[in-house]
């Protein structure tokens, strides 16, 4: 679900589509050796189900829009170009009722489970009271509370919490202000939220209530938008909840955060799989097209840039960063390429997980620019100087008169001292290092290769899940256990997969693939905090169960058993899935040292995909090319230049200083797929 929440002191906004919040960045993944067995929340929007019930296809259902050039088949090529084996594993984006009828609730009667609640609006009235589902995200829990609605209007019905204070004038003005300005407003810039909906009723109700972490100002959650036999803690209807027990409903701050909320329900429905980077920057730039304009976390992203633009973390107090890189870089997008008339068409082509579609939509104004990297670098010259009469003005954030300024500051960069010193860079973040006085040289030496997840357990391959929000990834295998009397699954796994809110599953399907039963073994879990486990999954750090992956604990490589012996005398399909709610998604899972020794199956990955059919997996060997780009910012009497500075295919580049320059060199990591870190070394002569 999105939140917005309060972490010391500093109002945050966080994206968790039914999902814990971040991780830390995580340090270098090691080689792991095998191992004995052993939240705020943010905002999400549910696709639509589809209407009649069918099996998932053993392939996977085919995601609409695969990366441009990616082969179209389900099964990933041999590992030899890393990125390009990425691209082409697609997975696919989630669908919570087929999900239900294949895996949970539904799957003893799929045709049984309703696409929605009701079909006519509902018959609302003032002072009615009924019970809603919240979310508290420090104990981790759904509880139930009672509240009544105290406005029923064209666009809204606002509910309140029993026994808390309001002022109803102000409640009556905050709905109105919505209704005819937030709402027509933000729906002309981004789309439309699903109309009718779950309920039938194609009004937003707003539950306005207490939070008892005190840490969440307001949120929206992908799980109201479908039936409560898909997931037992759906409120059915198209919602959010806004906590007035920290914001009244005079206060600004409340109109706000229903600016961003509501950009989240629209997102959900534009396009359900986007990514949290994606759609939290554009709920920042909601709010300040809506006319609320404030800095919110962008301090916290300029005092260090060197954070991944194109990820989340999964702890609430680890999040401003991100929030303030998500503002900062849609608002940039905003004011050089896209305006008010290419954002919609920027959520509908998936830009936050098919990041060429930035770099298309930039080159209509700038056919030089050919990749995502350049483009933020491009961005991270601007944070340093915004300055549109530099170049062709492409280093500023100027909007006209349109927005205000929004820079508080600028990044500082930090001095680089004569001689030789060592470093790391996120991917997709920044590095400033400022050249000290008489520099008449630089050397840049970079990595060449930068990590995935972890490398296999043994040998030069192993399957991996791959890694995106409000999706899932399947692995599909048939065996005849006809002849057997019992037989075993072993297999060998590393996971980091978001605690609670984020699965991988086991299961057999007995019915060509109609529907699935969930295996447990030695490791699974069949606790369900948050309505998310369809039956035995896998959850957190491999190898450290006490643990969470915002702990930044890594997870090692473990020896994982399942018991077949019900399925013997048939023929089955065997299947792994790793499922993604919205909000945060760890590295993902890794498998390897596949067999059945009673069946005589034994498989290392080694010599290819074999029989196996995936979709969303990938053979990959843990290893990619690590890419880089570098901007040499040169200050002088005649002003300021910006030279893009090669990088060899050794991940060498060179630069020389004038005595009466002064220069600042802007390293970017700029490797997809991965939140691995990126070394590199640097000689100022």
């Amino acid at each position: 679900m999105t939140i917005r929440t309060l972490a010391a002191g500093l109002l945050l906004l966080l994206l968790a589509a039914c999902t814990s919040i971040g991780a830390p960045e995580p340090t270098a993944a090691p080689r792991a050796t095998l191992a004995p067995s052993a939240v705020t929340l943010p905002t999400a929007v549910l696709p639509t189900p589809a209407a009649q019930p069918s099996p998932i296809p053993i392939g996977g259902a085919e995601r609409p829009s695969p990366a441009p050039g990616a082969p179209t088949s389900g099964v990933a090529a041999a590992p030899t170009d890393p990125l390009a084996t990425l691209a082409a594993a697609t997975r696919l984006p989630r669908d919570p009722l087929a999900l239900a009828r294949a895996l949970g609730a539904c799957r003893a009667a799929p045709q049984a489970c309703p696409t929605v609640v009701r079909s006519a609006p509902l018959d609302a009235q003032v002072g009615e009271v009924r019970s809603f589902y919240v979310s508290d995200v420090a104990a981790n829990r759904q509880f139930a509370i009672l509240a009544e609605l105290r406005y029923a209007g064209p666009v809204v019905l606002m509910y309140v919490e029993q026994g808390l204070p309001y002022s109803q004038p102000d409640l009556e003005a905050a709905a109105r202000t919505f209704e005819q300005e937030i709402y027509p407003r933000t729906r002309e810039i981004f789309g439309s939220e699903i109309q009718p909906g779950v309920d039938g009723d194609p009004r937003i109700t707003i539950l306005n209530a207490s939070d008892p972490s005190g840490q969440l100002l307001g949120y929206f959650s992908a799980q109201d938008l479908v039936p409560r036999q898909v997931n037992r803690f759906s409120n059915e209807r198209e919602m959010f909840f806004m906590n007035i027990g920290l914001m009244s409903f005079a206060d600004e701050r409340y109109l706000d955060v229903l600016a961003h909320e509501f950009q989240h329900m629209i997102h959900q429905n534009e396009q359900p799989g986007s990514p949290t980077w994606f759609n939290e920057g554009a709920s920042q730039l909601a709010e300040d097209l809506n006319g609320y304009f404030n800095h919110g976390m962008i301090p916290l992203y300029l005092f260090d840039p060197d954070l991944q633009l194109t990820a989340w973390s999964a702890g609430i107090g680890q999040t401003g960063g991100h929030y303030g890189a998500a503002h900062l870089f849609m608002r940039y997008v905003y004011a050089q390429y896209a305006g008010k008339d290419q954002l919609l068409p920027l959520i509908r082509a998936d830009a936050g997980n098919r990041l060429q579609a930035f770099v298309e939509l930039a080159a209509r104004t700038r056919p030089s620019i050919t990749s995502f990297g350049e483009l933020v670098a491009d961005w991270a010259v601007a944070n340093l100087i915004d300055d549109p009469t530099v170049g062709d003005g492409r280093y500023g954030y100027a909007t006209g008169h349109e927005l205000p300024p929004l820079l508080p500051t600028r990044v500082q960069p930090r001095e680089a001292r004569p001689g030789l010193q060592a470093d790391s860079v996120a991917q997709f973040g920044a590095d400033y290092h400022v050249l000290p006085p008489g520099a008449s040289a630089l050397v840049f030496q970079g990595a060449t290769s930068v990590g995935l997840a972890a490398e296999p357990v043994r040998g030069k391959a192993s399957w991996w899940s791959g890694r995106s929000d409000d999706s899932y990834a399947t692995l599909t295998h048939a065996f005849d256990l006809r002849d057997l009397k019992r037989a075993t699954l072993q297999f060998a796994a590393w996971y980091e997969i978001e605690n609670d809110y984020d699965y991988a599953f086991v299961t057999v399907s007995t019915d060509d693939g109609l529907t699935w039963e969930t295996l447990p073994g030695t490791l699974t879990t069949a606790d369900d905090p948050q309505g998310m486990n369809y039956g035995h999954g896998l959850t957190g750090v491999s190898g450290a169960p006490a643990a969470r992956v915002e702990d930044g604990v890594r997870g090692v490589w473990v020896e994982e058993t399942i018991d077949l012996s019900a399925y013997v005398g048939q023929r089955i399909l065997l299947r792994f899935w790793q499922i993604n709610d919205q909000g945060y998604n760890a590295p993902g899972l890794l498998l390897d040292e596949l067999r059945i020794p009673e069946l005589g199956f034994s498989d290392d990955v080694e010599a290819g995909v074999g029989d196996w059919q995936a979709a969303g997996f990938a053979r990959t060997g843990g290893v990619l090319p690590q890419h880089w780009e570098l901007r040499l910012v040169r200050f002088s009497a005649d002003g300021v230049t910006v030279e893009p500075l090669a990088v060899d295919e050794a991940g060498t580049a060179r630069a020389s200083l004038n005595p009466e320059e002064r220069g600042v060199l802007v390293v970017l990591a700029t490797t997809p797929y991965t939140t691995e870190r990126a070394s590199y070394e640097l000689v100022v002569e």
